[in-house]
């Protein structure tokens, strides 16, 4: 399941993210989740998804500005399993603070592990191509043509293009 997720720790996505979803390494690539690999080649994207998933990291990221120990909780979720889908969601069930900004913008737990983790792997497969056929039983067809069809969109959103947790006060105006 795990495979594609090289690519968002390049992306630098935000704690948040990161604590959910990044902490994958290619060591992490080896770990067998067939149920996993099943939910994620199974999600279906959609635009609203992943603009919900932008909007919900945005507020994350900037509650967790003023509010330290909200960082804090981020540090110690990169602490916590996460070689599975299932220890991705226990995740987000342990820290019901960090869930309630992706609740509240009407995403489930399921979506607010698989929107960053399938997207970033679909869009892996179509910036290289070559590793298609190694990422088969993550990324399906039509999560490719997704990341196709609004590239343009999707490079627009912090979350995606990295703006999230550069460190700088100025992320705003990215």
């Amino acid at each position: 399941m795990l495979k594609g997720r090289k690519y968002m720790s390049k992306c630098n996505i935000a704690f948040l993210a990161a604590a959910i979803a990044i902490s994958a390494t290619p060591v992490l690539a080896k770990h067998s989740d067939p149920a996993g690999d099943k939910a994620m080649h199974d999600y279906v994207l959609t635009m609203p998804k992943v603009k919900a998933y932008d909007a919900a990291t945005n507020a994350l990221m900037a509650a967790a500005k003023a509010n330290p120990s909200l960082k804090a909780e981020g540090e110690a979720m990169n602490k916590e399993p996460d070689k599975t889908f299932a220890d991705l969601k226990a995740k987000i069930a342990h820290h019901p603070h960090y869930y309630a900004f992706f609740s509240k913008q009407g995403l489930s737990v399921d979506d607010t592990v698989l929107v960053p983790i399938t997207l970033l792997s679909a869009c892996s497969v179509v910036q290289y191509p070559q590793i298609a056929a190694s990422m088969a039983d993550t990324v399906s067809p039509s999560q490719i043509t997704f990341c196709k069809q609004n590239m343009a969109q999707l490079k627009a959103m912090k979350f995606f293009s990295g703006g999230g947790d550069s460190g700088n006060s100025d992320d705003s105006d990215q």
